[in-house]
């Protein structure tokens, strides 16, 4: 394609990706802990008829 370099050696799956990963475990934590706080009020409304 025109104007693109391709003289570089890229090799793919070689770049670090650690860092992606640690923020995603945070973010599948988080998203977890706010389902289960969501579910958890939910059956205390259901039990206290509010």
């Amino acid at each position: 394609m025109a104007g693109h370099d391709h003289t570089t050696d890229h090799k793919h799956g070689s770049m670090p990706v650690r860092e992606q990963e640690k923020t995603f475990a945070a973010f599948i934590r988080f998203v977890s802990w706010g389902i289960g706080l969501s579910i958890g009020l939910l059956i205390f409304l259901a039990l206290v008829n509010a």
